[in-house]
């Protein structure tokens, strides 16, 4: 490498191409006798090193330039060697290996000099012997150091197979001892700014190791510490500027305050109490300081999740953290806490936002350690994602076959690929049979749990219900119950909820899987939602009045009722499933009941007597003045939508024990149409969610002794031309409010 002295060394292959033109056309057109009184700026040689074998020779080529770049030509050179037993100079330039060593080689002019370094091989030092071919190796093989700042330098020759052998005696030498100097053990101290080179010699075998000082300044790292009592740590002293190595030696360490903390000669901190330190570190002419924190100490270590196993997909997130806590349980955040990913292939650890973060799938671990504690390690399994049915609940009829699809999906529930491979079973077969991929078959009344499994072992799950054609209360226990029936089969209803409390106006949910029904178990008449088996009981109002006429929202989240309170007329109320916001649809006074929802969820129907007479009203279900849509003097009852939204109601004659008409109101018809006429008044009706099908019951009193009704429930197609079925009821029975 070239050793510069006063000027700066640039290599002949640094110079730019105009500068090779120039220099061409300079040795060509300038005249000898101008170009001696050029004033030189610059000297250059080449090589940058030289490495010669003892009695070998090589040309030295030097080179001056004034300050605009030229070449001077006539510039004459005097040579100089550093040692000149190890290396001669020619008037010249030519060098000359004299015996084995490094040396200095400088070319000078007009008192501008630059300087190569010039290494010679062959011949020992010693009467060691060591195998042919090896070589001598320097460790560290460079230095930087501050002024006043030592390392050392060790030397081991390395045979051809990477053995190492002794050496024996080691002499060192300095090029440079205005730079660094080195001692007989290789110590190498740094005494002012610049470079120089650093030459072993042993057995015959040379070494060099470059070293470079540099008045710079220095840091400590880190800057801040937060330890426990007792808890140790190491602080380190680097020199940014210089790829922030560490210092070796040369810096004194102090606390300001040693019953927090103590530090040792190398920048060991050892926490002692609680409360806040300085730690000083003072060398080279300035100092730095570290602040340590030492808190309480922590007496417990909570988690969340427990320590086990935690299951998150591809691109999955879950929040994992550990928290330290002092005796009186409150958190101590500057505890330090180390975390360690098992692979970080498969997931990664944010520490700031307590994130755990799903990268491959696979399997690895997570640990948390804090001083004092055993380590909390998390087993992580990272699927390739979650798995989910398209819908968590299904019902369908006896006979009837549906279809649930599985998905594999990220924790946003983004689908992410297709379920091949997964495995489906039911938890009552005899009741629903899945097969395939996924295909539900309804073989009996009642609940069972449908489960997919990937092959990776997650899994999800649907209730299916097998329910009957129709729900109807019944009072053939005694109070009414709610039964479930199938048409065209005698004597087919099979109880759902009987249990002493009287239990009626029973609706199916629009996707069948649950009922809203009116009970008085809590005194009065309140409204409860129940699974499609009966089970699963929850209420939903609580008013002091009577809630009764439920009937769902298309979206099944809400229930449409009427409420009678305690005095007054009723009124149209609308709650939640779990009985949140209760809010009233209808406030006019004459009073407003039995409400029907148009398959939109847009549009309600509704009887009111607000003009004299029972009338059916429209309404937007949002709110606004309502439309009269029955102008008789008959009473109405019991409005409901079919999906084109056509009204269907009941139109009752005055008097005793006169029949009823089924009428059919089309949207934008001038009036209504007769579906179906009685003999018998029509108590209760109710249309399919498909609009195909009518059910309705009809009662009057018998004349029998004991003075109780006659009630008959038929069913038939709207559709003209259809065949009515009566469905079987036990003698003396009494049904009302039956609903698809």
């Amino acid at each position: 490498m070239t050793l510069t002295q006063t000027q700066p060394v640039r290599p002949w292959c640094g110079r730019p191409v105009w500068a090779v033109f120039r220099l061409a056309a300079t040795l060509l057109t300038t005249p000898l006798a101008s170009a001696v009184g050029q004033n030189v700026a610059e000297v250059q040689v080449t090589p940058e090193t030289m490495t010669l074998a003892v009695n070998q020779r090589q040309a030295l080529f030097a080179a001056a330039y004034d300050r605009q770049g030229n070449l001077i030509p006539s510039a004459k050179f005097t040579f100089w060697s550093s040692d000149t037993l190890i290396v001669r100079v020619m008037r010249d330039g030519t060098v000359v290996g004299v015996g084995p060593g490094l040396a200095k080689v400088e070319a000078k002019v007009q008192r501008r000099r630059a300087s190569m370094a010039v290494l010679i091989t062959g011949g020992r030092t010693d009467s060691v012997a060591v195998p042919a071919g090896s070589v001598l190796t320097l460790d560290p093989s460079a230095a930087a150091l501050l002024p006043g700042e030592s390392v050392q330098l060790r030397a081991e020759a390395i045979v051809q197979d990477g053995s190492p052998v002794a050496p024996g005696r080691v002499s060192w030498k300095t090029l440079g001892a205005g730079v660094a100097t080195v001692d007989s053990t290789g110590v190498v101290v740094g005494v002012g700014p610049g470079r120089t080179i650093i030459q072993a010699a042993a057995s015959g075998l040379m070494a060099t190791a470059p070293v470079t000082v540099e008045p710079t300044a220095f840091a400590l790292t880190p800057t801040q510490v937060s330890l426990s009592p007792n808890q140790v740590d190491t602080l380190h002293a680097v020199v940014p500027s210089q790829g922030n190595r560490e210092i070796r030696g040369g810096v004194q360490w102090s606390s300001s305050d040693t019953a927090v903390v103590q530090v040792g000669p190398s920048g060991i901190v050892t926490a002692r109490g609680p409360g806040q330190a300085s730690v000083l570190a003072a060398g080279f002419s300035q100092s730095h300081r570290t602040e340590v924190k030492v808190h309480r100490l922590p007496q417990a270590l909570v988690v969340a999740p427990p320590a086990g196993a935690v299951h998150l997909a591809v691109n999955g997130t879950r929040q994992v953290s550990a928290v330290a806590e002092a005796a009186d349980s409150t958190p101590i955040p500057e505890a330090h806490l180390d975390w360690a990913v098992g692979d970080t292939a498969i997931i990664g650890y944010d520490l700031a936002a307590r994130t755990l973060t799903g990268k491959a799938a696979g399997t690895t671990t997570l640990t948390a350690r804090l001083a004092g504690f055993d380590p909390v390690v998390w087993n992580v399994e990272v699927t390739p994602g979650l798995v989910s049915l398209d819908r968590r609940r299904l019902a369908l009829k006896v006979g009837e076959r549906r279809t649930l699809r599985a998905r594999v999906t990220d924790e946003a529930g983004t689908e992410t690929g297709s379920a091949n491979g997964f495995q489906w079973s039911s938890d009552r077969p005899e009741a629903v049979r899945v097969s395939g991929e996924g295909v539900v078959d309804g073989l009996a009344l009642g609940h069972a749990v449908v489960t997919t499994t990937s092959p990776w072992g997650r899994s999800d799950s649907a209730d299916v219900f097998v329910t009957s054609d129709a729900v109807v209360a019944s009072n053939r226990s005694g109070a009414y119950g709610i039964y479930q029936f199938r048409a065209a089969v005698g004597d087919t209803l099979v109880p759902l909820l009987v249990d002493g409390a009287t239990n009626v106006q029973a609706v199916y949910a629009p996707d069948r899987t649950r009922l809203v029904f009116s009970s008085n178990r809590s005194g009065s008449y309140d409204l409860f939602v129940m699974d499609a088996d009966g089970r699963n009981l929850s209420r939903i109002t609580t008013d002091p009045g009577n809630e009764s006429e439920p009937r769902w929202t298309p979206d099944g989240a809400r229930v449409v009722y009427t409420l009678m309170p305690a005095s007054g007329l009723p009124q149209i109320r609308s709650v939640g499933l779990a009985g949140q916001d209760d809010r009233p649809v209808t406030s006019a006074p004459g009073g407003n009941q039995s409400p029907a929802i148009s398959r939109d969820g847009r549009k309600i129907a509704f009887v009111s007597n607000r003009d004299g007479n029972q009338e059916i009203y429209l309404s937007d279900l949002a709110g606004g003045a309502p439309r009269r849509l029955t102008q008789t003097k008959e009473r109405e009852s019991n409005p409901r939508f079919l999906p084109d939204g056509t009204l269907v109601y009941v139109t009752k004659a005055g008097g005793r024990g006169k029949g009823s008409r089924v009428m059919r109101l089309e949207p934008g018809a001038p009036g209504p149409t007769v579906l179906v006429t009685t003999e018998r008044p029509i108590l209760s009706l109710d249309v399919s969610l498909d609009g195909t099908r009518l059910i309705y019951v009809m009662g009057q009193p018998s004349e029998d002794a004991k003075g109780r009704g006659e009630f008959r429930m038929f069913m038939q197609p709207l559709a003209a031309g259809g065949s009515t079925e009566e469905i079987t009821l036990r003698a003396a029975e009494q049904v009302v409010s039956p609903a698809f």
